[in-house]
């Protein structure tokens, strides 16, 4: 394990087909930015993060595409602006503390989607789980692009809803936030996905009550 205490790190660039980023602990760390991203869609997914630790680090713009990321925990993380994982695949992915906005979203071509989201489904297959928020505070969160049931979360802010009990929901009859979520829902590409309310969101009881709106209708869990 290499460690990086207090250390400011430049901006980088890993744009690899295949490659290993492994066994890295950075503590108090300043990243300027960066990308990891696959050069091509490459449903094989052999760009990997894996074994590596941030804790109360800070990063500017942050670009992830295509990325297997294993056994890897970030303990709280300041960030200008949403991190979005797309079209990424975890395994042992913790996220606790404080860290922002985070997005977990399929690949915005179609073409792209077309290729890794079956792969990426399959390699879903093998992993007992996948994403743990039960101690994570977002400011925005959300998560459509992992299986819902592969999720570790807080029952009581958290919860996990049903693609085919959102697309079957009496969408009029929902107040303005659950329409919305129902809508995404039924959208995702797994059967189950998981709604997260932002606690460091102003909207964070609107949401939460929206949340619950669902789960009482049997929509969500």
């Amino acid at each position: 394990m290499r460690n990086h205490v207090k250390e400011e790190l430049e901006y980088g660039k890993i744009i690899e087909s295949s490659a290993t980023i492994a066994d890295l602990d950075f503590e108090r760390c300043s990243f300027v930015g960066g990308v990891i991203m696959q050069p091509a869609d490459d449903p094989a997914y052999e760009l990997v993060v894996r074994n590596v630790t941030l804790r109360k680090c800070k990063a500017g713009n942050v670009e992830l595409y295509g990325v297997r990321f294993e056994d890897v925990t970030v303990d709280t993380l300041s960030h200008p602006k949403s991190i979005e994982f797309e079209a990424c695949v975890c395994t042992h992915v913790v996220l606790r503390g404080k860290v922002g906005a985070v997005r977990f979203s399929a690949a915005v071509e179609d073409d792209s989607r077309a290729v890794l989201a079956p792969a990426a489904a399959k390699l879903y297959e093998g992993v007992d789980w996948a994403l743990d928020i039960t101690e994570a505070e977002f400011s925005d969160v959300e998560i459509w692009d992992v299986p819902g049931h592969l999720v570790k979360r807080d029952p009581e802010t958290q919860f996990l809803v049903h693609r085919a009990a959102a697309a079957a929901a009496d969408i009029d009859t929902l107040s303005v936030y659950a329409q919305i979520y129902a809508e995404r829902a039924a959208e995702a590409p797994y059967e189950t996905s998981v709604l997260a309310a932002p606690k460091r969101s102003k909207s964070f009881r609107e949401i939460l009550d929206a949340f619950r709106e669902l789960r009482d209708l049997g929509i969500a869990e």
